[in-house]
């Protein structure tokens, strides 16, 4: 078996893909992007023992930038969370909301998957025609 499980490799290919597209489509320009870089917080699986074999949480690596407040107190985003969840909240409609009936309003903005977010993104026009984001998207050691 490899040192990365199938599924680690797969999760750092969309991931490198989907940062260079966001890039390439211009919904990148409000980020440091010189001071992305990697890191794994997000895991993937269980940690039980099952059948004789023992599975243990494999920790996904993603793009993040880290933001700093008034009293100097850091927080670590993901790239790609951050720019789904302004396409979810950009696109909310109020017109037709009732506050009374509680809830939040609907967005227009449909929730996908990775793949399907790989697709949307590969049909939007390309605004950004360099490879600046290569260098960061480099940096990652797949042999970890």
């Amino acid at each position: 078996m490899s040192a990365n499980p199938k599924i680690k490799r797969r999760w750092i290919k969309q991931e490198k893909r989907t940062v260079r597209l966001l890039y390439r489509k211009g919904l990148l320009k409000d980020f440091p992007v010189d001071s992305l870089y990697w890191a794994e917080y997000n895991w993937f699986g269980k940690r039980l023992r099952k059948h004789g074999k023992h599975r243990y949480p494999v920790y996904m690596p993603e793009v993040h930038y880290c933001t700093t407040d008034y009293w100097g107190e850091s927080d670590e985003h993901s790239v790609v969370r951050s720019v789904l969840d302004h396409l979810h909240w950009a696109n909310i409609d109020t017109d037709e909301w009732d506050e009374s009936q509680g809830g939040w309003p609907k967005s227009s903005f449909p929730r996908m998957s990775r793949d399907g977010f790989i697709k949307y993104l590969s049909g939007l026009p390309t605004l950004v025609p360099d490879t600046k984001i290569n260098r960061i998207l480099k940096t990652i050691k797949e042999n970890e």
